[in-house]
């Protein structure tokens, strides 16, 4: 087996059903929220953090005939490349809240060698696809991505090129967020669930056995990936590392409880 395949968190996906409100709340929250694209091809909204990860607010809730295109055209895709199509049905309208993340190659331009890697350890994975959007200074960003047919698994991210424009000021938040210290994972097939993140990055954990199920830590550089066994399948939490010194004097908003932030 390819041991210790090098990848860093990218992003987490967080799903909601109306992106304008969402803004506005995320930024009653306290954090620094920027249009993911040009205000007439808006479809997400980014929360960059200092240690280079960051939030993605997206929606796909455009009423009952576009959402009844979009969950067909998911469907057909399965004919050809079903962990692509699974990996869609993710992102079907439904329930608010985290849906999916993102791994990068460390370094990025590493990527088609993990992905080879990860393909020698015998994980299955789709093939990589070409992907594109305008980013909201007007400049057309391009990535490929590869997902995994096991959806409780992340998806496998290129670099964006052109390099993805961030502001000093992008990464400032009022409530002294700086980044993602760990993902919450639950899943309820224990075996093929951590066996797949084995291959996946190259690593097998030791695994603690609890009463409440086994769960197990998977390190990578800057951010911990804690799996659970539990009777439900993705993404319960995610742990931000905050600078508390920053937000002592202020009040915001609660954040949602899939989000945990230290006071």
């Amino acid at each position: 087996m390819n041991k210790n395949i090098p990848f860093k968190l990218g992003h987490v996906l967080i799903q909601v059903d109306n992106l304008e409100t969402a803004i506005s709340q995320y930024r009653q929250m306290g954090f620094q929220v920027v249009p993911g694209g040009p205000p007439e091809k808006m479809h997400n909204a980014l929360i960059y953090l200092k240690d280079g990860t960051f939030l993605e607010l997206f929606c796909t809730n455009y009423g009952k005939l576009v959402n009844a295109v979009f969950k067909f055209i998911v469907k057909m895709i399965g004919i050809s490349d079903q962990s692509y199509s699974s990996r869609l049905g993710l992102y079907l309208p439904g329930e608010e809240g985290l849906k999916d993340y993102a791994l990068n190659a460390d370094p990025v331009c590493q990527y088609e060698n993990n992905i080879e890697k990860v393909r020698n350890n015998g994980l299955i994975v789709s093939a990589p696809r070409p992907k594109a959007r305008i980013e909201r200074h007007g400049i057309k960003l391009k990535w490929t991505l590869s997902c995994p047919e096991n959806v409780v698994l992340p998806f496998l991210m290129s670099e964006f090129q052109p390099p993805v424009i961030v502001g000093s000021e992008d990464h400032i938040h009022p409530n002294g967020a700086l980044g993602i210290h760990e993902i919450y994972i639950t899943t309820s097939q224990w075996d093929k669930t951590y066996g797949d993140y084995s291959l996946m990055l190259g690593m097998e954990p030791k695994v603690k056995d609890e009463q409440s199920g086994r769960s197990c830590l998977f390190p990578m550089k800057g951010t911990n990936i804690n799996l659970a066994e539990k009777d439900k399948d993705g993404i319960e939490q995610v742990i931000i590392s905050c600078d508390c010194q920053s937000n002592n004097k202020m009040k915001f908003a609660a954040v949602p409880t899939f989000i945990v932030m230290p006071h």
